[in-house]
């Protein structure tokens, strides 16, 4: 396929990135000169320098071929202009803006339900968000993604040594859990990154992905030993957008919510729009003020100030102050890189989760819904079995799958099943596949009726 992206910074080179990687033609539309130079260097892309919210700009890098129109600039305005150019002048087929002002959002859908094709609205806020309360109820999970109607999450847990699953055969996870889907589905370990099998171990000091049934996850998270905190509350590092926004979601969730901003003008905002939170005129990182406020006893401290070195240092000194658990927003993909081995539990990259939502989209009619694991290294597709293709043709261990992709669950007629390798799959089935991001693309033979 042939995707368009007008906007080089960091949305548009990393999901340049991503499709390039997987095979299809990339053009990528950028005014600064610098950015261009950088991503020709790194990427086997097509590059066009100018000013994408003109119709000579798009001509020239060849919209009327795309597939797909990708605005991601800095700029609402300038994504508006750029996708509804290419909708309403050049007819592309599907098109995705990033709106991060929900006033922008609502004008775009009202105007694309005049337009032919698909569209689709990426808010790199509400992506951080949802990412944010979907990691909640989980405890000691870095990442957790729902699939299969919320029959199956997928959810990543670092293995201390007290763990009892420190030492376990992945084959022993169905002794433990005989009635349930359990299954380790991506496995770190420093560096590498696996699809295991049933005779790989579990090691202290691996992140472990794994696939549950939610009704399994207070067993699971028991063998994990994962802390939860004392008291239902959470404290906010940041009165930002994403901060009221995931303060307001947390209240309508009866969370306390205490919030900290040093901004005079941002904490009497968050004040008026927030209800029963506490609002704080101070640093995340006053050690003592944040004592005061009982950090010890919270269930997470989430950091979102737009700041990612603040971020950073009032999660580790949150984690440090007896905090459950701490999450930092950091868009900057080498300070993310040093995250991990610092001791916070997860980090929150709208970059990344713009971009997932956005190859989701891109995959629409063979994926159901579509994540990307840490570092965007393993990917996890849902699919919809269709009537004829070779998904169907033989049991699951003759199928010729490309090495490392892995069948972690179906469900059919409301039964979760883990399939074994003399399973078949059956039309109509919905399947969750394992895979890594480069072979991805090998898939898509599989899924076409």
């Amino acid at each position: 396929m042939r995707a368009l992206i007008v906007g080089g910074g960091e949305v548009g080179s990393t999901l340049a990135a991503r499709l390039s990687r997987a095979g299809h033609d990339v053009v990528v539309v950028e005014q600064a000169a610098a950015k261009l130079a950088a991503l020709a260097d790194r990427l086997d892309v097509q590059t066009v320098a100018g000013n994408g919210t003109t119709v000579d700009t798009l001509r020239r890098a060849g919209i009327e071929a795309c597939d797909i129109l990708f605005a991601c600039t800095s700029s609402d305005e300038a994504n508006m202009v750029t996708a509804l150019v290419g909708s309403a002048v050049f007819r592309v087929p599907r098109v995705v803006a990033r709106l991060r002002d929900p006033d922008h959002e609502a004008s775009f859908r009202v105007l694309a339900e005049r337009l032919p094709g698909e569209h689709l609205c990426l808010n790199p806020d509400i992506a951080a968000v949802n990412k944010i309360l979907s990691l909640l109820p989980v405890p000691g999970a870095v990442d957790v993604a729902s699939f299969l109607d919320g029959r199956l999450f997928i959810a990543g847990f670092p293995i201390a040594a007290s763990s009892e699953l420190a030492g376990l055969l992945l084959s022993h996870l169905k002794l433990l859990f005989p009635a349930a889907p359990v299954l380790a589905v991506a496995i770190r370990r420093g560096e590498q990154w696996l699809i295991p099998h049933g005779s790989d171990e579990i090691r202290a000091g691996d992140q472990v992905y794994l696939a549950l049934d939610p009704a399994e996850l207070e067993n699971v998270l028991g063998l994990l030993h994962a802390r939860r905190g004392q008291e239902r509350s959470v404290h906010v590092a940041g009165a930002t957008r994403i901060g009221l926004a995931l303060a307001q979601q947390l209240e309508t969730s009866l969370f306390n919510v205490t919030i900290f901003d040093e901004d005079e003008g941002r904490c009497a905002n968050a004040a008026a729009l927030l209800s029963r939170a506490t609002v704080i005129r101070g640093s995340a990182t006053d050690s003592e003020r944040l004592e005061e406020e009982g950090v010890g006893r919270v269930a997470a401290f989430v950091a979102v100030s737009d700041n990612p070195q603040l971020n950073v240092v009032a999660a580790l000194l949150a984690r440090r102050l007896g905090a459950a658990r701490a999450f930092a927003l950091v868009d900057d993909p080498v300070l993310s890189a040093l995250v991990g081995e610092l001791g916070i539990d997860a980090v929150i990259s709208p970059r990344l989760l713009t971009v997932g939502l956005a190859v989701q989209f891109f995959r629409r009619g063979k994926v159901r819904a579509a994540a990307a694991l840490m570092e965007d290294v393993i990917e996890i597709v849902e699919v919809e079995v269709p009537e004829r293709g070779r998904l169907t043709r033989a049991p699951l261990a003759e199928l010729g799958l490309p090495r490392g992709a892995l069948v972690a669950a179906i469900l059919r007629g409301g039964r979760l099943i883990v399939p074994r390798g003399e399973d078949a799959l059956l039309p109509g089935d919905r399947t969750l596949l394992i895979t890594t991001t480069e072979r991805a693309v090998m898939l898509d033979q599989f899924l076409v009726a």
